[in-house]
């Protein structure tokens, strides 16, 4: 018998905006910007947790769980990201351009709250 492990992601993230968290959250919930950064996830809300962030399940790409968790943090916030689950056969490659693409993302949002760009 031939056992196949599991292909593990495994993403911790961290980003300072320095913006409340409610207004983190409302940019991060603007129309079509989650499925931009994540294409290939589907999610489900598992937990709604206002200004604190959303946890969600996901499938697609990668089997398992994600979340944002918006710390209030020195006139600002932590905006910290987690993805964890099985996922495709080369996970290391998809956890880079998943972190790449995430954080892009997300200093572009970093950016315009905090008025470095138009």
């Amino acid at each position: 018998m031939h056992l196949r492990r599991a292909r593990v992601v495994d993403i911790v993230d961290e980003t300072f905006v320095r913006a409340e968290p409610l207004v983190v959250r409302a940019r991060l919930e603007a129309p079509g910007v989650l499925d931009e950064l994540w294409p290939g996830l589907e999610r489900v809300v598992v937990q709604d947790r206002g200004a604190k962030g959303v946890r969600w399940r996901c499938t697609g790409q990668v089997e398992g769980r994600m979340e944002i968790w918006l710390e209030p943090s020195g006139g600002g916030t932590i905006v910290h990201h987690f993805v964890h689950g099985t996922g495709p056969r080369a996970p290391q490659r998809w956890a880079r351009e998943h972190r790449r693409r995430w954080k892009q993302g997300l200093n572009e949002i970093k950016d315009r709250l905090e008025g470095r760009s138009r």
